[in-house]
């Protein structure tokens, strides 16, 4: 069992399990993107498959750095990561998609659905990589700090951009024909701006050609950050 006796030790320990999650995501993802019916979807889904690849790296990249800073210490000090770690977390989050995707869920709002449960991953992966930014910005890792901003700001744009596939069209394909355009018309008088959006609610990043066919990039303003950048809570 690993001993925490540090800021330094609490923040290896959330390197190795960001690690085994992006492992974890790699591998589910794939059947994940089978199941998604717009193509829209399974290029979002695919686009965040390939950089949990980058994420990794870079997360072997901070352990490298780490090691940089411990030059007297013997191959057994080392610090390594290990490939039969696994993340709970994650594993609990993909049991829910596979779950849901066992249900008869209608076709409409099938996708609905999908985005809903894969962000919860994606919500996983901000708040952890979140911690961990504040941890090596604590401790002065600032190459480390530098590595792990871009790897959130990327989850936070593949978040962005399934919650603007989601209020864009996939959502409402689910809307019962039943109901009547006259309640949609109240909730948007009473509670809402133009559109049934609150005035003061980004609903993420804007859909476009280029950022449903080629998701990479930032695709709009996170409403998760504040002016400055820096992420909510960290």
């Amino acid at each position: 069992m690993q001993t925490v006796k540090s800021l330094e030790d609490l923040f290896i320990h959330y390197i190795q399990h960001l690690y085994a999650a992006e492992k974890q995501i790699a591998e589910a993802m794939p059947a994940i993107i089978a199941k998604a019916q717009h193509q829209s979807l399974k290029n979002a889904l695919q686009h965040h498959c390939t950089i949990s690849k980058k994420h990794s790296a870079r997360l072997n990249k901070i352990v490298a750095l780490l090691n940089e800073n411990r030059p007297n210490a013997t191959e057994e000090q080392e610090i390594a990561l290990q490939e039969n770690v696994t993340s709970s977390g994650i594993t609990g989050l993909i049991d829910e998609v596979n779950a849901l995707l066992q249900l008869h869920i209608n076709k409409h709002v099938h996708d609905a659905a999908l985005i809903g449960a894969v962000q919860k991953i994606e919500h996983y992966e901000i708040c952890s990589y979140g911690t961990a930014l504040a941890y090596a910005t604590q401790l002065g890792l600032h190459k480390a700090a530098g590595l792990l901003h871009k790897t959130l700001d990327e989850e936070y744009d593949t978040d962005d951009l399934l919650t603007a596939l989601a209020m864009a069209a996939l959502n409402k394909e689910g809307i019962p024909d039943g109901w009547e355009a006259a309640n949609m018309q109240s909730i948007t008088d009473s509670t809402t701006g133009t559109g049934g959006v609150p005035d003061n609610t980004h609903t993420g990043a804007s859909v476009t050609e280029r950022t449903i066919h080629n998701p990479g990039g930032r695709a709009g303003i996170s409403h998760r950050r504040y002016p400055g950048g820096e992420s909510r809570g960290h």
